[in-house]
């Protein structure tokens, strides 16, 4: 068994309590339903997992739970809020940020998780949260229980670097690839590219030192179209986590970004002009089927190049990068069960200055060896339902996320970090997860403040902009980069009412 920080002393082995026994065929009194309680998961990367997590807890009950799961990628919003109206709603339903939390906070229906002490158990597990896993409109507050701990950055093969580099200089080539600078990671992209067009045997320079490339391509450099795999046609591909490392620079945290100034804001003007500059450059090394992807129709048709096509193309070894998190390793082990045994991340490299980054103590050369890690759902109890069916799913989360079956479904069939593992000593035997936690544990992370930009900003958009006036032109300019970063203030501006 994977070794954990010393789970919550609750007591809660196999029994739950008694009230996840009462009433088991009439939940709530409404009498017309098949279910003792309803689960809306937001997460579609887990939605296998978590059907045999909830399989085996009715197993273990006797209780009958609905479990409600969309595909990857699939925007949750409107279906959920359709649950939400119907008449027999979720006990436990997902909130992504404080932002999405708004709502529903607003409607009544997210409940103040310091407001349930009756469950005693329940009460321990959220008492035990750290503060900084909290999702908190005022630090007092609090609304879930975290999902788990997520993390991205691109994601690496090390049998390819071995192929591309040789064996014996993949652990320092990735340690200096970690520590290097943008310009550096720029010149290895260009290097790369024309290695795998032209078969140039050329070398890179990562954190000041050489690496040569083999003299010819073997093994799996032989698949490789392009340098990066990219999921053109999905609009948070250009939004979302690629932009938060430009905002990190300037707001701490979510709540810094929900809050953020007029003046705070036009202070993001340089580094949004070195995430364009980034952007720029990895779209346009993409890798495709048969030979690279130039930026066109194509990059952006979700049939050919979506998420699923860009997870093929990374596990075929068409490409030597993919931006992405931690969430994506089990959608990878379908495709290619023996490459995610050799996966690793490196930081997404910005060309910043000192000078851009107004967030205290926060360096360029920090950021350069960084991954965002964060909570990225978080269950959430309806106020909306009967008292019984919220005690029944504070039982379920206590037993997912403390017992030992429940943990076993978390790290290794959700393949997630547990949000109360000890980084120190947590090793999962799942490459992604355990590249997370080296991060985590060397104290190289830094935060998700995106999350606290308007609902939609990223992705609608930002990333929409992107894709619609920027993925057909083949070349950028610097008056693109300036474009891209007036518009991405303006818009947040607009969307948050900030004068």
């Amino acid at each position: 068994m994977k070794k954990f920080r010393k789970l919550l002393a609750i007591g809660l082995a196999a029994v739950m309590t008694a009230s996840a026994f009462a009433g088991c065929s009439n939940s709530g009194g409404s009498g017309n339903k098949d279910y003792d309680f309803y689960i809306f998961n937001t997460k579609g990367e887990n939605a296998e997992a978590m059907q045999a997590a909830v399989d085996a807890y009715e197993a273990e009950t006797g209780l009958t739970i609905k479990l409600f799961s969309l595909g990857s990628g699939t925007n949750s919003a409107d279906t959920l809020r359709a649950e939400m109206n119907s008449k027999n709603k979720p006990a436990i339903f997902s909130i992504m940020n404080i932002q999405e939390l708004a709502e529903w906070k607003e409607g009544g229906f997210a409940t103040d998780l310091n407001t349930l002490t009756s469950n005693a158990n329940f009460k321990a597990l959220h008492d035990a949260l750290p503060d900084n896993l909290k999702l908190t409109t005022d630090g007092t507050d609090s609304y879930g229980i975290p999902y788990n701990v997520e993390g991205y950055g691109y994601i690496v093969d090390t049998l390819m670097l071995a192929d591309l580099f040789g064996a014996d200089n993949v652990d320092a080539f990735l340690a200096d690839c970690k520590l290097s600078t943008y310009d550096e990671f720029a010149a290895m992209v260009e290097t790369l590219d024309d290695y795998i067009q032209n078969g140039t045997a050329g070398t890179v320079t990562v954190n000041g030192n050489d690496y040569a490339l083999a003299a010819e391509k073997t093994g799996l450099a032989q698949n490789l179209t392009g340098v990066f795999s990219v999921a053109g046609s999905e609009k948070w591909t250009y939004g979302d986590h690629m932009v938060n490392i430009a905002i990190d620079t300037v707001f701490p945290n979510p709540s810094a970004a929900k809050n953020a100034t007029a003046e705070e804001l036009d202070q993001l003007k340089n580094p949004l002009i070195a995430y364009a500059k980034a952007l720029d450059l990895k779209t346009s090394h993409v890798a495709g089927d048969a030979g690279p992807l130039s930026r066109g129709p194509e990059m952006i048709n979700s049939t050919t190049n979506g998420y699923d096509p860009a997870v093929q193309k990374f596990a075929d070894h068409k490409a030597i990068f993919m931006k992405q998190g931690n969430w994506v390793y089990t959608n990878i082990e379908k495709v290619n069960p023996e490459i995610v045994k050799t996966l690793t991340f490196i930081p997404v490299k910005m060309p910043f200055s000192q000078s851009d980054i107004k967030v205290s103590d926060l360096t360029v050369e920090q950021m350069e060896r960084s991954i965002p890690v964060f909570v990225p759902n978080y269950y959430a109890i309806n106020s909306k339902v009967s008292e019984e069916e919220q005690n029944m799913a504070m039982d379920f989360l206590v037993w997912l996320n403390t017992t030992e079956e429940g943990q076993k479904f978390i790290t290794e069939d959700m393949a997630f970090i547990p949000y109360n593992a000890d980084p120190s000593t947590t090793q999962l035997g799942n490459s992604l997860g355990d590249s997370i936690i080296q991060y985590m544990a060397d104290g190289d992370t830094i935060t998700n403040a995106y999350a606290g930009a308007p609902i939609n900003w990223a992705t609608e958009t930002l990333g929409l902009e992107i894709m619609e006036k920027y993925l057909t032109k083949a070349e950028w300019t610097e008056e693109d980069y300036n474009a891209i970063a007036d518009y991405a203030i303006s818009s947040w501006k607009e969307m948050a009412g900030i004068q």
